[in-house]
């Protein structure tokens, strides 16, 4: 199974993130838009693993999540990966209310990483993947991607309540994203 770990947004900002990717996708061209149903910020990618290292991977997880409390995430502003030349991917992201999300993060990749998994080596950057440009992307649907991140977006925030292990299926139009266990954030700190 093809698999990742994501907090999914909830809303209020899961409403204001689909209506802005709606905007977005009337001012910029030639974009694969994400499933607006699915807006996600992924914790791990793990790529295709077995029945037996998903169970393994749920074993580790589920005390993490219990010791977490639930957190507060603010998303405001847009940006694209890479940072410079062409981009691969068209993310809502903060500077801001993420502490508590990259210390999930890191968390995984330590008891993930001790249990033999492979562990992403660049530094852990939380975004939720908009889009993924039609490449070779054209300049004006660029400018048009530039003009958008530079106005700024109104604050998003959202309660983190659960880390989810998704299963991504390749379908037309786009992955399709199930939600295969749930585990809530339990701790009363």
């Amino acid at each position: 199974m093809r698999c990742f770990l994501a907090v999914p947004l909830a809303d209020p900002c899961l409403t204001a993130a689909q209506r802005l990717q709606g905007e977005l996708r009337e001012r910029v061209p030639d974009v694969r838009w994400a499933r607006p149903e699915t807006l996600h910020l992924t914790v791990h990618f793990f790529g295709v693993i077995d029945d037996e290292r998903v169970a393994t991977a749920l074993e580790i997880m589920a005390p993490i999540a219990q010791r977490i409390a639930p957190f507060v995430v603010g998303l405001d502003r847009l940006g694209a990966f890479p940072p410079r030349g062409a981009p691969r991917v068209l993310w809502l992201g903060s500077v801001r209310d993420i502490a508590p999300l990259i210390a999930l993060a890191l968390a995984c990749r330590l008891e993930l990483g001790a249990a033999g998994f492979e562990i992403e080596a660049r530094r852990y950057h939380a975004h939720c993947t908009l889009g993924r440009p039609r490449l070779p992307w054209a300049a004006d649907a660029r400018a048009a991607w530039d003009a958008a991140a530079a106005e700024g977006q109104t604050l998003m925030r959202f309660t983190a309540s659960r880390l989810v292990l998704y299963e991504s299926r390749t379908a037309s139009g786009g992955a399709v994203y199930t939600e295969h266990s749930s585990m809530a954030f339990d701790s009363q700190r």
